[in-house]
């Protein structure tokens, strides 16, 4: 029996960025539309790939395959109010067609499965959208010296026309700098990334609790937010100090951002 595998992600998002940049208009933010017309019609790929915008009940987003074809479907909700959350569903949905149209015919997300960290399917398609809508050369060119606080991520989303967790994900793993990214609720931390040069940390991991000191504790317990970066002390790692600044989502769902910048 053949084992069904997903190609890498990022490889697969560098492939298409290549043939964006050297071959395709080459700017950003990305018209993904235009780039699956240009690459699957110069690609291997003998099949067809469309994509469809309506309104659905169940999903943000899926790729479905039509049975005994090659024919592909990427479905978006046009429900979906925040127009940056449907163009990252949208790269999304093509991070399934790329990476795991090998592993079965449908991928059906909700903003849980988008949210999903723990699946490892979903958290691929993640990477690869993020690889894809913020390539790593312009994100190094234009932002390599910027400090890491919110003010700076809504000025990187504003540029990829990406939502700013997609925007802290691509821009904390290409950082050079020792920087993370929470995301938390409650005062309890449901996601989070670090560079390779940021320190261990007090509290990083899924349910850990924000920690005692730190700025994202007390802006969750008084909801003032905080733009502007302010001293943490060594609340994040005991030895190492690190500034932060705070967001909220104000969409309901009660998420808090918080940037971390550690000192060299």
């Amino acid at each position: 029996m053949t084992t069904k595998i997903s190609r890498p992600p990022i490889k697969e998002a560098n492939r298409l960025t290549r043939l964006w940049q050297d071959h395709g208009p080459n700017t950003y933010p990305l018209d993904i539309s235009a780039l699956i017309d240009g690459a699957l019609q110069n690609s291997d790929f003998s099949g067809e790939l469309k994509t469809k915008i309506d309104g659905y009940d169940s999903f943000e987003g899926c790729l479905v395959k039509t049975k005994n074809t090659e024919k592909w479907t990427i479905l978006l909700n046009s429900e979906i109010e925040n127009k940056r959350r449907q163009r990252f569903t949208y790269a999304h949905e093509l991070g399934h067609f790329m990476c795991h149209r090998n592993v079965r015919d449908c991928f059906e997300d909700s903003h849980e499965t988008l949210n999903n960290f723990q699946d490892e399917v979903e958290n691929e398609a993640n990477v690869f959208a993020s690889w894809l809508l913020m390539p790593a050369n312009l994100l190094r060119a234009e932002f390599s010296c910027i400090g890491w606080n919110t003010a700076s991520l809504c000025e990187i989303g504003n540029r990829f026309e990406c939502s700013l967790q997609a925007s802290a994900l691509r821009f904390v793993g290409v950082s050079s700098k020792p920087t993370a990214f929470i995301v938390s609720r409650d005062g309890m931390i449901i996601w989070g990334c670090k560079s390779k040069s940021a320190p261990f940390m007090t509290a990083y991991r899924f349910g850990d609790e924000l920690p005692t000191g730190s700025h994202a504790l007390s802006a969750q317990v008084s909801g003032e937010r905080c733009e502007l970066q302010q001293d943490s002390g060594t609340s994040w790692n005991e030895h190492r100090a690190a500034q932060e600044s705070q967001y909220f989502d104000y969409s309901g769902r009660g998420y808090q951002y918080t940037c971390i910048e550690f000192e060299d």
